[in-house]
């Protein structure tokens, strides 16, 4: 768990996968830029990595973990209390399986505006495409990278080839995922609790820096064909918008209203929501694109 300072959300995370019921031993490897006096007790180790490349400072923390499999979890997030006995039991009884993730909804906690934000990440057809947001139920062999997040991800350490510091933030764990398939599992029996940036600032400012990375790995060709689809219909919307905005909003209060936890009186705010998330999405897209471009040449 990389962690920048104990405290709210953080000491939340630590507490819950302190918390674990579990019939094997286990240890919380806490890695930060400098030590953490408040984290010390029993169970937990900090292990400190001054570069705060997040691939860096996870692949630190591997080559100090001693057991057969690694746990990945953001400290903004806090894991149900079956989260390692049910990801280890899954991966001792299917040895071909080399990494398993599962879903991570926003905790029950979570503002009016933090469920603005799930909404938009856990809509099918219309929101991130990733499994793990939409809190998909079942188990299944994944079918591409995306599908499972780093903030709740297991790998059999013998299969862990590390994270590529080249990536650093946002794609780190696709890249690697994207090395395991097709032995990679979705299990909606290993769950965390994850934390939503709130909408509109803060969501798509973390939105916008994403899809900018998904526009520079577009260029070298690491994204699937849904990404490409994305940016079609986009063109095609904008082509068309005065015929096509009407049954867009329709279609986003429809489907969003489906998979949301909002209450019904904040529902007229979900085809807006969506308006400002896709415009976001295709433009980091294309500024991204653009941007390697421009770099390469």
């Amino acid at each position: 768990m990389p962690v920048e300072r104990i405290g709210g959300d953080a000491e939340r995370a630590v507490a819950s996968v302190l918390r674990q019921e579990t019939p094997f031993p286990f240890e919380l490897i806490v890695v930060s830029a400098a030590p953490l006096e408040d984290v010390a007790r029993a169970g937990v180790r900090n292990v400190v990595e001054p570069n705060r490349n997040p691939a860096t400072r996870r692949n630190r923390a591997v080559s100090e973990a001693t057991g057969e499999i690694l746990a990945f979890i953001d400290d903004d997030a806090t894991a149900d209390p079956h989260w390692l006995a049910n990801a280890v039991a899954y991966l001792d009884a299917h040895p071909d399986v080399l990494a398993l993730g599962g879903p991570d909804p926003a905790p029950p906690d979570s503002s009016t505006a933090e469920l603005l934000s799930d909404t938009l990440l856990a809509t099918r057809w219309i929101g991130s495409g990733v499994a793990a947001h939409e809190n998909r139920r079942g188990t299944f062999f994944i079918e591409h990278p995306s599908d499972i997040a780093l903030v709740n991800l297991f790998v059999r350490k013998s299969a862990f080839t590390g994270f590529d510091d080249s990536i650093g933030y946002i794609g780190e764990d696709t890249a690697l995922i994207s090395t395991l398939l097709p032995h990679v599992v979705y299990s909606d029996a290993v769950r965390v609790f994850h934390r939503r940036r709130a909408f509109p600032r803060a969501y798509l400012a973390q939105r916008w820096r994403y899809r900018v990375k998904t526009g520079e790995m577009l260029r070298r060709g690491a994204h699937p064909p849904k990404v490409r689809a994305f940016l079609i219909a986009g063109v095609l919307g904008l082509i068309t918008l005065p015929v096509s905005l009407p049954l867009y909003l329709l279609a986003t209060l429809i489907l969003g209203a489906r998979h949301t936890r909002l209450p019904m009186r904040h529902w007229p705010l979900i085809p807006f929501a969506f308006a400002a998330h896709h415009a976001t999405y295709f433009a980091g897209i294309c500024w991204g694109a653009l941007r390697s471009m421009i770099v390469r040449s």
